[in-house]
């Protein structure tokens, strides 16, 4: 089944189609092109079931949808003609702008025959002769002639004022439907920290990043035997636990860097450091802090258990690649949990 792309569609529409298919593109880490586009909007529009469904069974599979199967899903179910989607809502936005130049234009004629006006009219009165029976016609008219050329410019100015209104409207209202979306699609619904589709796009960016003086380090963090404290306590009680450290986790990190959910109980996060010595006093003073928290019975003060978490640091060199700082930070973890749990463990590459 071919869909069509030649429907006029109007802005407000596109706008509702982008709010809810850039999100999807952003969680299932696909670029936003043209191509990625006119698949999640065909998506979203619901006209296509099989074209949903092979979609769903891809990403329930591989988290993702590549470039290639992008492309094969867009061979078999879409044409070249859907493409023009994308390029549709551009147009639109760029519609929008259009006529707010436009009106400017008009604006800028209407005054500028309205200054024309006023040079011939102010040559005219210069001419007036009193003596002249005529002379109070030609003031009349020169008057009339103001009035009429003033009102109309009046009338414009404030027809293109309503029209930048309505413009900044629009912008304004997508602009901010995007960014919620956007910061839905990266957050953790449980803890409200940066997701793992966050961080996966994020570290490429801080490897990538020149190396300054002092430190820079990725560390993982995971919450001891958390899988027992689950199957004794319940999942609402493991819920209000990861919670609990996630807040811990952004009120001391959020001065030197940002903060992730990896997954399950295990964070992250990535920072700066004066030196090696302020890197350990930190993480040091993050591990003590996240172990004064402590379970209790509701409307009680017994302590059902207190909570303890194991520290990897992976030191950032100048040429470190995502994977091998993400391998190196949980090889430190891995052997913070061997030695012990409740520490921290450094691995410089």
């Amino acid at each position: 089944m071919i869909l069509s792309a030649h429907v006029e569609h109007s802005l407000s529409y596109s706008s509702s189609c982008l709010k809810r298919a850039i999100p999807l593109m952003v969680k299932y880490k696909m670029p936003i092109t043209p191509l990625n586009y006119a698949l999640w909007y065909c998506y979203v529009s619901g006209r296509n079931k099989a074209l949903n469904g092979e979609l769903d069974n891809i990403i329930r599979t591989f988290s993702t949808c590549d470039q290639e199967r992008a492309k094969y899903l867009f061979n078999k179910y879409l044409s070249q003609d859907d493409l023009s989607l994308f390029y549709q809502l551009s147009n639109d936005f760029n519609g929008v702008v259009s006529n707010v130049q436009q009106g400017i234009n008009d604006t800028l004629v209407h005054s500028i025959q309205f200054n024309q006006t006023l040079q011939e009219c102010r040559e005219q009165l210069n001419d007036v002769n009193l003596s002249d029976g005529d002379s109070f016609d030609n003031v009349l008219d020169c008057v009339e002639r103001l009035s009429g050329e003033s009102a109309a410019l009046q009338d414009r100015a404030q027809d293109f004022q309503n029209q930048l209104a309505q413009a900044y409207a629009e912008i304004s209202e997508l602009k901010q439907e995007l960014t919620l979306s956007k910061n839905k699609a990266e957050k953790d619904t449980l803890t409200g920290l940066y997701n793992r589709g966050k961080f996966d796009e994020d570290i490429s960016r801080f490897c990538q990043a020149a190396h300054l003086a002092g430190l820079a380090v990725l560390v993982m963090v995971d919450i001891d035997h958390f899988k027992q404290f689950n199957d004794t306590f319940g999942h609402q009680k493991g819920d209000q636990v990861l919670r609990a450290v996630a807040s811990k986790l952004l009120k001391h990190v959020s001065s030197v860097g940002q903060v992730y959910r990896f997954g399950g109980e295990e964070f992250c996060f990535t920072a700066h450091f004066a030196s090696v010595s302020d890197m350990t006093n930190f993480t040091q003073q993050l591990r003590i802090a996240i172990s004064k928290l402590q379970v209790k019975k509701p409307k009680s003060t017994n302590v059902l258990s207190k909570i303890t978490a194991s520290f990897g640091i992976a030191i950032k060199s100048k040429n470190s690649q995502p994977e091998q700082l993400i391998a190196k930070a949980d090889q430190a973890l891995y052997l913070a949990k061997e030695h012990g749990r409740n520490r921290l463990e450094i691995v410089e590459e």
